[in-house]
C-alpha cells in the first residue's frame, strides 16, 4: 500500500465502489475471507496499487472499507481474492468490452470508479397505463446495424442509432420500446468450453493464467482444453449473466460515454411520450441483493420505466415487493397476486403478464385449425384487474411475422446445430409454397394473413406488442432462433420498409393504432362482462355469425363477428359501435349484421382483402349483412346520432 493512502472500516451496503468526500468507498463480496482487497489503477497504469483489507472490515463474506488520501488520481479498479483478480459484479461501468465480439480476457477488463454526471432536466416518465400502451420490442444492435437503416456507420447498432428511429417508432403509434439485454457482458461464448466472461465466473474465481496463454481453455469438467477444438459463438441476444449495473459499451457510438448515450436515449423517448422497458436475465442462483440493487440502479439512475424479467423465478416477487419500485412496470410469466397484494394493493396496474397464450391461440386460428375459436375468443378478451396482459403473435423467439406465413419448417442450419435448435412446433402456414416465391396469388395471401395477424394483436383487449421490423415484413429467412446471428439474418432489413408490401403493412399498423387509441371501447381497462348491464339493448361485447346474435361456436367454426357497443362509454364522442368480422375459413362467409340503434348506419372502415384501409370508407348499401372473403377480416363502424326513445316515465307525462 502506498503511504499516502489509508484504509478504514466502513458500514456495509450499498455494494460497489464509489467516491466520497473523504476518498473512495469499497463494499464488495468475496469467495474467501482471507487475502481480499482492491487494486487501484491510474490512467494507463497496468500494474496498479494493491490495497489489502483487514479483518475488522469484514461482514460475513463482504468487505467494506473507505480509502482516504490522494485518491483522485485513480480512475479504475479491480478486486482480488488470493492470487485471483476479478471484476466487481456491482461495477457501474466496465471498460474493455467495447469492441463487439472480441474475446476479452479478465486481465484486460477494468472497472471504472466514476460515473459521469448527467442533467436530466425536466425529464418525466410517461407512466402510460397498460390499456393505453403499444409495445415495440427490439434488439438495439440488430435494429439499426444494417446499412439499409440509413444511419451513419459509426452510429449503426447503437443507442444513438436507435434515437434516429425515434420519430419513426412514434409515427406507428408505439408507446413503449422493450430492449433486449443492454447490460454489459462479453458476447463471445463457446458451445463446448466455458467462456472467459467475467460475468459467468463465480466471485474471485478468475485465474489470470488464461490471460497468459490464449490457447488454454477449460472444458465443462474443469480440465484444460485446446482452444482450437472449441467453437466460438457470438451471444447476439445476450440472455446470460453479466455486469448488471453497467451499460453495454459495444452498443454506444462513443464507448467511453455509454452511460450518457443510454440516458440521452431514455430522455429522448420520454420526450416523445415513449416508455423504455429493459430485459434482464438472472440465473436461478443469483442473489436477492444483486437482483434488487441492479433494478433499482436502472430505475433510479437511468430512469427506465420497467423491466421484463427472464430466468430466476423469484426475481419478480423480489422486485414487486420493493415499495420504491411499486410504480415500475414488471413483466414476467405470472405472479402470485394474493401474496404480492396482501399488504399493498396498487391503484394502478404495474405488473404485466407476458405469456405465449395469445401467440398459440391466434396462430392456430389464423392458419385455420379446427377447435380453435374458443381459445381465440378467450385471449382476445383476456384482461385482468390485477395486471396488464401483453399480447403478441411474434416475439424475438420463433418466426418473424413474414416467416410465419412463408415457412412451415425452421431453417436454422446457419446456427451450427444441425437444425436441432429452436422451436419445432411453430404453428405456421406457408400459404401453399414453402419459402420465397414470385407467385402473386401466394404473395397476396401472405400479405393478407400478416394483416389478419396484426388486426388480432392490435384489437385485443390486452396490451399489444410487435417485434421491431414485423410491421414491414422483415424476414429472417426461416431461422426461428437466430441467437448467434450477428449478420443480415439477425438484423432488421430496412429495405423492406420502402417496398410496396412494407409500406402497405406499415400504413395498416398506423391505421390500427389510430383506431384503437381513438376509441375507448377498443382498449378498455376492465374486462368485458358480455352482458347488457346498462339495459341499453346491447351487451358491452357480443358475438355473431351467419345469423346475428347466434354465433357458431362449434369445434369446426372458423369465423366470428364481434360487436363492441359504445354506449358503455361515458363520453358521447366514444359511443361508436364497432363490428369486426373474422373469417379464417378457406371459403367466403356472409355475416348477418346486428341492427344498430335508430339513426345509426354501418360503414366499412377496413378490409384485409383490400390493399388499402380507411381510404375508401363508405356506408354499406346493405345494412343487414356483409360478405367476408376467405381468410380476411373486416372492420365496420356504426356512425350517426342514435334517436333517443322516451322512457316509460316520459311517455306517461305526455
Amino acid at each position: 500500500m502506498k503511504k499516502d493512502l489509508k484504509l478504514a472500516p466502513s458500514k456495509p451496503y450499498p455494494m460497489g465502489v464509489t467516491r466520497t468526500e473523504n476518498g473512495i468507498r469499497v463494499c464488495a463480496p468475496f469467495a474467501q475471507n482471507k487475502n481480499c482487497g482492491i487494486v487501484l489503477f491510474e490512467k494507463n497504469d497496468k500494474k496498479g496499487t494493491i490495497l489489502k483489507f483487514s479483518e475488522d472490515m469484514r461482514y460475513g463474506r463482504v468487505f467494506c472499507a473507505e480509502i482516504s488520501g490522494d485518491t483522485d488520481k485513480y480512475s479504475h479498479y479491480m478486486l482480488f481474492n488470493g492470487k485471483h483478480m476479478f471484476s466487481d459484479p456491482y461495477a457501474k461501468y466496465v471498460d474493455g468490452l467495447s469492441k463487439w465480439a472480441k474475446n476479452v480476457d479478465e486481465s484486460e477488463i477494468r472497472c471504472r470508479i466514476d460515473e459521469e454526471p448527467y442533467d436530466w432536466g425536466a425529464d418525466k416518465k410517461p407512466a402510460t397505463k397498460y390499456e393505453d400502451s403499444f409495445v415495440y420490442t427490439l434488439h438495439v444492435r440488430g435494429y439499426t446495424k444494417s446499412p439499409a437503416s440509413g444511419i451513419d456507420t459509426k452510429r449503426r447498432g447503437t443507442f444513438a442509432g436507435l434515437c434516429e428511429k425515434a420519430d419513426y417508432i412514434k409515427s406507428i403509434g408505439v408507446t413503449a420500446i422493450e430492449l433486449m439485454p443492454c447490460y454489459e457482458m462479453n458476447v463471445l461464448d463457446t458451445t463446448l468450453g466455458r467462456s472467459s466472461n467475467a460475468g459467468n465466473m463465480p466471485e474471485g474465481s478468475m485465474t489470470l493464467s488464461a490471460g497468459k496463454d490464449k490457447n488454454v481453455m477449460y472444458s465443462e469438467n474443469g480440465s484444460l482444453k485446446n482452444a482450437s477444438t472449441v467453437r466460438h459463438k457470438i451471444n447476439f441476444w445476450g440472455y446470460k449473466k453479466g455486469f448488471y449495473f453497467a451499460p453495454r459499451t459495444s452498443y454506444a457510438s462513443n464507448p467511453a460515454e455509454a452511460d450518457i448515450e443510454f440516458k440521452d436515449m431514455v430522455k429522448l423517448f420520454h420526450k416523445k411520450g415513449i416508455e423504455v422497458i429493459m430485459q434482464f436475465y438472472f440465473e436461478e442462483t443469483e442473489t436477492e441483493d444483486m437482483i434488487l440493487s441492479s433494478i433499482r440502479h436502472w430505475v433510479f439512475d437511468y430512469h427506465i420505466d420497467g423491466v421484463h424479467l427472464k430466468g430466476n423465478s423469484q426475481a419478480p416477487a423480489i422486485i414487486a415487493a420493493d415499495p420504491s419500485l411499486c410504480d415500475t412496470k414488471i413483466w414476467y410469466y405470472g405472479f402470485d397476486y394474493g401474496k404480492l397484494h396482501a399488504s399493498y394493493a396498487p391503484t394502478v396496474r404495474t405488473l404485466g403478464e407476458f405469456t405465449p397464450d395469445f401467440l398459440y391461440a391466434t396462430r392456430r386460428f389464423l392458419k385455420g385449425d379446427d377447435n380453435t375459436l374458443g381459445d381465440f375468443l378467450k385471449v382476445m378478451l383476456n384482461n385482468k384487474h390485477e395486471a396488464g396482459i401483453v399480447n403478441y403473435i411474434c416475439d424475438y423467439q420463433g418466426f418473424r411475422l413474414a416467416d410465419l406465413v412463408t415457412y412451415e419448417h425452421k431453417r436454422n442450419e446457419l446456427n451450427g446445430e444441425n437444425n436441432t435448435d429452436g422451436e419445432n412446433n411453430n404453428l405456421s402456414w406457408n400459404c401453399g409454397i414453402e419459402g420465397k416465391t414470385r407467385k402473386q396469388s401466394i404473395l397476396s395471401l401472405r400479405s393478407k394473413q400478416m394483416k389478419n395477424a396484426l388486426t388480432m394483436v392490435l384489437l385485443s383487449q390486452g396490451t399489444p406488442m410487435i417485434f421491431g421490423g414485423d410491421e414491414f415484413a422483415n424476414s429472417q429467412d426461416g431461422n426461428n432462433n437466430p441467437y448467434c446471428q450477428d449478420n443480415p439474418t439477425g438484423w432488421v432489413d430496412w429495405n423492406m420498409a420502402t417496398k410496396p408490401l412494407g409500406i402497405e403493412l406499415t400504413e395498416y399498423v398506423k391505421f390500427l393504432t389510430k383506431l384503437r387509441f381513438k376509441h375507448r371501447i377498443l382498449h378498455e381497462s376492465k374486462p368485458f362482462k358480455l352482458m347488457d348491464y346498462m339495459a341499453c339493448g346491447y351487451p358491452d361485447l357480443s358475438y355473431h355469425g351467419i345469423e346475428a346474435w347466434r354465433p357458431d361456436l362449434s369445434n369446426y367454426s372458423h369465423s366470428i363477428g364481434m360487436l363492441y357497443c359504445g354506449f358503455y362509454e361515458k363520453e358521447e364522442k366514444d359511443q361508436d359501435f364497432f363490428y369486426v368480422a373474422y373469417n379464417m375459413h378457406w371459403t367466403p362467409v356472409s355475416f348477418a349484421l346486428p341492427k344498430l340503434p335508430e339513426g345509426m348506419k354501418w360503414k366499412l372502415l377496413s378490409d384485409t382483402e383490400s390493399s388499402e384501409s380507411e381510404k375508401h370508407v363508405h356506408t354499406l348499401k346493405n345494412q343487414d349483412k356483409i360478405e367476408c372473403a376467405e381468410r380476411s377480416v373486416k372492420i365496420l363502424v356504426g356512425v350517426g346520432t342514435p334517436v333517443k326513445k322516451a322512457t316509460p316515465k316520459e311517455r306517461k307525462k305526455k
